[in-house]
């Protein structure tokens, strides 16, 4: 019982505290990730709202960050998976 208490109060803060910013972006900024992973997420999101299939049509991603800098790509598959087409409020 004290953890669900626990765990509803954390939340609620927690929800709260990414209501005040304006942003996803800025939301994880302020919550200590790194600028790769920032800019991995951005790109992923971006990836993700405008379902392209090429990067002609607007596909975003660094293959050589992918594969050079984990940080990129952990935030990049994040931002893929976070972000839909029909929700423009993640980047």
């Amino acid at each position: 019982m004290t953890f669900s208490l626990k765990f509803a109060g954390l939340s609620l803060f927690c929800l709260t505290l990414m209501g005040c910013a304006e942003t996803r972006h800025e939301t994880l900024s302020g919550l200590g990730f790194t600028r790769p992973y920032l800019d991995g997420y951005q790109d992923g999101c971006f990836s993700r709202k405008n379902e392209p299939s090429t990067h002609l049509d607007g596909f975003r991603q660094d293959p050589e960050r992918m594969e050079a800098d984990n940080k990129y790509a952990y935030g990049w598959q994040d931002g893929y998976d976070q972000c839909y087409a029909d929700n423009k409020e993640y980047l």
